[in-house]
Formats: C-alpha cells, structure tokens, sequence
C-alpha cells in the first residue's frame, strides 16, 4: 500500500439518471491528468434513492483540488484510482 502526501482531489458532477439533480463523485489521484478520471467508473449515490455505476467520462463537470491530506492508495479502494 502507497500513502501519497501530495495529491488531487478528482470532483465529478453527475445528473442523477432518475431524478437529474446533481451528484458529485470524487477520487483522489497522484497525478493531475483529467483523462485517468474520465477512465474511471463511479458509484455516485442519489437522496431519491437511485446509485448506479457510471463513467467518469459522463460526467458534467471535472475539475481538481489539490488534496494535502495524505491517502493511502490501495488500487482496489473506493475512491482511490491507481
């Protein structure tokens, strides 16, 4: 298992598939590159009740935070891209 010190927060916005309002969905990476998030699949969950798994090319909005809490980066972890 890695523990990164640096990294970023990947944040997607989803229209939930039942109700459309938004749902956001976030991982957390080493790197900065957009294209390992649209990659990724997502299991955002819905107040109405509806979860599903989507891609993250799906999503509305991508966008990056710098993250300073330090992760561990376990490649099955939820949230964890490796």
């Amino acid at each position: 298992m890695e523990t990164a010190t640096e990294s970023f927060a990947h944040v997607l916005l989803f229209a939930c598939q039942r109700c459309g309002i938004p749902i956001a969905s976030a991982c957390v990476r080493t790197e900065r590159n957009l294209e390992i998030a649209d990659g990724h699949w997502f299991n955002p969950h819905c107040p109405c009740g509806w979860t599903g798994t989507v891609l993250g090319a799906l999503a509305l909005m991508h966008w990056l935070e710098p993250w300073k809490t330090p992760v561990d980066l376990e490649p099955d972890a939820p949230g964890a891209l490796a």
